[in-house]
């Protein structure tokens, strides 16, 4: 079967199991999710050669002086963490009542937020079940938009936009990207909060900045959305406190460093803000998707020698 014939069928394998998930986990309790997420990452782990390693590898990056065991357990609590995660969305997605188990804390920094009527940029990552943070507060009655982007797939990216929609989260697709751009600013001059993940590899675009002491390629969207608008920005993360319990931690707002450029000021406050997530992640490391190749991407000679591209020290 060649390359385009085997991406077809794991898009059609991939649409069928979400669509059977959802209507399994409507009716199954949180725990028998768990244990149906535990078994079938368990079988990922063994059979997922690819992501496995992937996984292990960056694991090896982040924590140079763990031994070998620690990272593969800490890699396969990671697929575990993730199946669970996938299942327990859908699970909540249809019994809107177990959102009601999710606390916040840090509330208070949200709401003298939204009452400077400058919009908020939600800084986040791909850490714990993070679309749980988007329903919550959407839940809440707070104007809750996510950024993402749109899948390879438009049949099933279509279905889970459906969902999010369904369950009062709106989204702003990040490409295109001028529509994306225009979009993002018009909620934050409303008022609405924009939730934005700013963990993940950027090919060359954004700036590069140290992820865990090594160089990443790193999205700006935050930063540059907040130069122009005058947004708050509020680090925003999720932890997992036991079967379908957890905590959404609102941080107090982050300052915008201005420098004398625009550029130094972009790249002060991406090194600042991936600080931030960068110490989420310390806290409980099987909680992110070690599987994505953050440091896939390297710059280049000439990238290196510009000025503010890079993070020298």
């Amino acid at each position: 079967m060649d390359k385009e014939k085997k991406k077809v069928l794991r898009r059609k394998l991939a649409w069928f199991f979400l669509r059977a998930f959802t209507a399994i986990c409507g009716g199954l309790s949180l725990k028998a999710s768990y244990n149906i997420g535990k078994a079938a990452a368990n079988i990922a782990y063994l059979f997922a050669v690819r992501h496995r390693r992937i996984a292990i590898d960056s694991l090896s990056i982040a924590f140079p002086h763990r031994n070998k065991l620690e990272l593969k357990r800490t890699a396969r609590k990671s697929f575990v963490f993730m199946a669970q995660s996938s299942l327990e969305t859908l699970n909540f997605l249809k019994n809107p009542r177990y959102i009601e188990k999710i606390r916040i804390e840090g509330r208070k920094f949200l709401d003298e937020a939204l009452e400077q009527k400058k919009g908020v940029i939600a800084l986040s990552a791909h850490l714990g079940n993070f679309p749980l943070i988007s329903l919550k507060l959407a839940e809440l009655g707070y104007p809750a938009w996510v950024m993402a982007r749109p899948m390879r797939d438009e049949q099933t990216g279509n279905y889970l936009h459906k969902l999010r929609t369904e369950a009062g989260v709106k989204t702003i697709l990040s490409y295109p990207r001028r529509e994306s751009v225009n979009q993002t600013i018009r909620v934050l001059r409303d008022n609405g909060i924009v939730m934005i993940q700013m963990d993940q590899n950027f090919g060359t675009g954004g700036v590069w900045v140290k992820f865990f002491d090594r160089l990443a390629a790193t999205p700006v969207g935050p930063i540059v959305f907040a130069l122009r608008t005058k947004a708050v920005v509020l680090p925003i993360y999720i932890q997992r406190e036991g079967i379908g319990k957890h905590v959404i931690r609102i941080m107090p707002p982050l300052e915008i460093d201005e420098r004398d450029s625009k550029e130094e000021t972009i790249l002060v406050n991406a090194v600042k803000f991936t600080a931030v997530i960068e110490g989420w992640i310390k806290e409980s490391p099987y909680e992110w998707g070690w599987i994505h190749r953050r440091w896939k991407s390297t710059p280049s000679d000439r990238v290196m020698k510009m000025e503010f591209k890079v993070q020298k020290d």
